[in-house]
């Protein structure tokens, strides 16, 4: 019986690659104002908000 190797063998990634790929992530993400994400989701739960009030504003006919 053979086991699976939980990681890829040596070679598949570069030592510290992982890490930089991480710093770099961290940067892109936090280098975006508050400002800009503070009014995506504001204009988000405005969309969620007048959406819920058109769908529930809608009359069910009876079946005839």
């Amino acid at each position: 019986m053979s086991v699976k190797p939980m990681f890829p063998p040596n070679g598949a990634t570069t030592p510290g690659s992982e890490t930089r790929r991480f710093n770099e992530f961290t940067r892109r993400i936090l280098a975006v104002p508050h400002s800009e994400i503070k009014a995506q989701l504001d204009a988000e739960k405005e969309a969620k908000r007048t959406s819920s009030n058109v769908a529930s504003r809608r009359v069910s006919r009876p079946k005839p």
